[in-house]
């Protein structure tokens, strides 16, 4: 078959990994060569990031202006945004069932839309806490683990407790987009859609507690504000700096705090724990999916796209990904083996201990709502949740105004 031109992938945030992108690539040539009449270069890689909207806003300008991506790496739910618009390729036609059984079920299921898989599984993590084991002994309080969580509230008076007991400046930092705030509130039994996910559901009186309490340690300074303005960088940095007692977010964070912290952070000096934990487990399953983009590729060139991403996704690519980055693989049998890679362990404690949070809470991670509206809900939770912590609006004006804008959305 001909191609036309080069198979484009197009990846979120991952510059670090152009070395082993560039193999991925040459692997994929030199296995189909066979099979394509490639282009000259077969294949490109497009990569930006961090921002959510603003990587979205590059693949919508892409779609429009006729010159799509061929693989459109995409975060949590994003990929729903597109699914009416016809914008994917159905997977189905190039798997079996051999194929899928070497994934997580439960990623295949998420990647899955309306009877047609999507998506295929790229990487994985779920939430994730780090705390600075100085400040707690300071106080005299026992960190969570990964087998002892905290609730929310805990949480809250815990981090007052570090900074009013210990040398820490601040309790608690952390990140809140793209559904990183609702842990703090569906551990507490807080749904964000009802069941048929016809309207908000979260507009009840537990929330008004929760954020009431944020507000009342941002205004004081126990949780510093860079954990509603900034995004992934300045939250870790913020811990990574030493004088806070928590960080919580998606449990990928580890390499940047690592990096910020390099003076201090150890496994002797860092612990790793879950997520808020009370009526139900509260950390979710945050995942990246490749899609094959429909609109003006030609059916050669979206088979071609997908077995590029079935070489990115083959127990080699997924065993380098691990390797070099402080997220999961939906590939088992990779997973599997660096797992029981001594000098893997050896060299990185820390990794190991998310391992066994995985092993923890995997049963119990929920799913952000698979509707089309998922990321703009999500943004409009963050937006509306920042500007009442800090004090831009009243916390009932907030959540009443989120309840509209979702119910909109819908």
């Amino acid at each position: 078959m001909a191609l036309e031109g080069p198979v484009e992938l197009f990846t979120w945030n991952l510059p670090f990994l152009e070395d082993y992108i560039k193999e991925w690539r040459s692997d994929f040539v030199s296995e189909y060569d066979n099979k394509y009449e490639f282009a000259d270069p077969a294949t490109k890689w497009t990569d930006r990031g961090p921002a959510t909207e603003d990587i979205l806003s590059y693949f919508q300008s892409r779609l429009q202006s006729g010159d799509p991506v061929n693989i459109f790496d995409t975060q949590m739910a994003t990929y729903t945004r597109y699914a009416q618009d016809d914008v994917w390729v159905a997977l189905d036609q190039f798997t079996d069932e051999e194929f899928l059984n070497k994934y997580y079920d439960k990623l295949i299921e998420v990647m899955t839309y309306e009877g047609s898989l999507l998506q295929m599984p790229f990487y994985m993590s779920t939430n994730a806490t780090y705390s600075r084991t100085k400040w707690f002994d300071e106080a005299g309080i026992e960190p969570p683990t990964v087998k002892e969580f905290y609730s929310t509230m805990e949480y809250l008076d815990i981090a007052e407790q570090l900074v009013e007991k210990s040398e820490a400046e601040f309790g608690l930092t952390f990140i809140r987009y793209d559904w990183q705030i609702w842990p703090w509130f569906w551990s507490e039994g807080i749904d964000v859609l009802n069941e048929d996910q016809t309207k908000a559901a979260f507009n009840v009186e537990k929330t008004h507690e929760i954020l009431s309490r944020f507000r009342e340690l941002t205004e004081s300074g126990v949780i510093p504000e860079v954990s509603w303005t900034g995004d992934w960088k300045p939250a870790a940095e913020q811990f990574g700096a030493g004088n806070t007692g928590m960080y919580f977010g998606s449990s990928s964070a580890l390499r940047l705090i690592q990096n910020s912290g390099s003076d201090w952070v150890s496994e002797d000096t860092m612990g790793v724990a879950g997520s808020p934990s009370n009526e139900r487990f509260g950390g979710f399953l945050t995942m990246h999916g490749l899609g094959v983009v429909k609109p003006n590729n030609s059916k050669a060139a979206q088979e071609a796209s997908f077995d590029l991403i079935s070489t990115i996704l083959n127990k080699k690519g997924q065993k380098d990904f691990l390797r070099n980055t402080t997220v999961l693989v939906p590939h088992k049998q990779a997973l599997k083996e660096l797992r029981n890679d001594e000098k893997f362990i050896s060299e990185n404690p820390l990794l190991v201990q998310l391992y066994k949070l995985w092993d923890n809470v995997s049963s119990e991670v929920w799913v952000p709502p698979l509707v089309e509206a998922s990321s703009q809900i999500a943004q409009t939770l963050d937006n509306e949740f920042s500007a009442a912590a800090l004090g831009e609006k009243s916390v009932e004006e907030a959540i009443q105004s989120a309840e509209r804008q979702v119910n909109s959305s819908l």
